[in-house]
Formats: C-alpha cells, sequence, structure tokens
C-alpha cells in the first residue's frame, strides 16, 4: 500500500473501472445529489481513510471503489487542506478485480442514507446492473429479489413498500 495525495491523484488520469461505472452512476445520480454539504464533507473525510484500489493500465488509473473520493479527485473546487489528504492505495491486476468491492461498498452507502434517498428508484437501478451471472456470485441466485435488497440495507419488506418515490425526507 502507497499513500497518495490528492493532489497526486488530480494530476493522474483517473477513471472509473468499466464494469462497475453503473455503480457509480447509482451513487452520482440517486444518493449523492440528495446529501447535504455535512454530510458531503463527512463522505470525503471518510474517502481519505479507506483504502481505495486502482487497476493501472497504460496511463489510465481505474478506480474500483471509493465513490466519493472520485468526486473529490475530479472536483475543480477543492480546498487546499483537502489536497494535502493522503489516501492509501493498493494496486491489482484486471484477473484480481472483483465486483464485491464495488458493490457493497454501495450498499453500504445506500443502507448509511436509506432514509434520504429513494429506495425503491435505486433498487430498480441496481436490478438493471446485476445480470444473471453477477446475481450467481453475490448470492448463489440468477435475480436480486426485493427481500435481498432490504436484508442488505437492514430495512424490513413493509418499510420498501411504505415508502413511496416521492416521499423522501
Amino acid at each position: 500500500m502507497k499513500p497518495l495525495s490528492i493532489a497526486k491523484l488530480q494530476t493522474l488520469n483517473v477513471l472509473v473501472y468499466p464494469e462497475i461505472v453503473g455503480l457509480f452512476d447509482i451513487y452520482t445520480c440517486h444518493i449523492r445529489p440528495l446529501l447535504d454539504s455535512k454530510t458531503i464533507e463527512l463522505e470525503q473525510s471518510n474517502a481519505c481513510s479507506k483504502l481505495t484500489r486502482f487497476i493501472k493500465e497504460d496511463k489510465k488509473w481505474f478506480l474500483l471503489n471509493n465513490f466519493e473520493l472520485f468526486h473529490t479527485v475530479k472536483s475543480p473546487y477543492i480546498d487546499f487542506d483537502v489536497l494535502r489528504k493522503e489516501v492509501a492505495v493498493k494496486y491489482i491486476s484486471k484477473n484480481q478485480f472483483n465486483f464485491d468491492i464495488s458493490f457493497y461498498e454501495l450498499i453500504n452507502l445506500i443502507a448509511q442514507h436509506n432514509k434520504t434517498i429513494d429506495i425503491r428508484l435505486v433498487y430498480s437501478q441496481l436490478n438493471k446492473i446485476l445480470d444473471p451471472e453477477i446475481n450467481q456470485k453475490l448470492f448463489g441466485k440468477n435475480i436480486f429479489a426485493i427481500t435481498t435488497f432490504c436484508r442488505l440495507i437492514n430495512i424490513s419488506e413493509q418499510t420498501y413498500y411504505k415508502r413511496s418515490s416521492e416521499g423522501i425526507l
């Protein structure tokens, strides 16, 4: 593991690994916009303390986890103190890639913010991404059932169905 500063990461060609772009899209479109500025600040702080995995290929760095770090690195409006913060980085090869890492990080974020976000919309987006092969690897089933989703984010099915898509806090 090698620590790199946020400033150094900004100078690199950091991209999201193609196989997990859909997961990053869920975070970017359906979770992050609903977080208040204090929560985003906390997420940025947590991002610096997480081990971040990359696949290096040619001059590209493919990010495999740490959703908020990607936004921090790509932000043009970044505080000087944040630029100096360091992130623990681990490089892995393509054949060491495991979808689980990114998926469970997203699930933790969904569970953490489930009262703020539209969990029904997030479930439907996840369900589009998780093909039978990925579901088989993750859960030993061909489908991503609502019961499984609810169990993963620690809510009851009743809570899931009671939440209207418009009734977000």
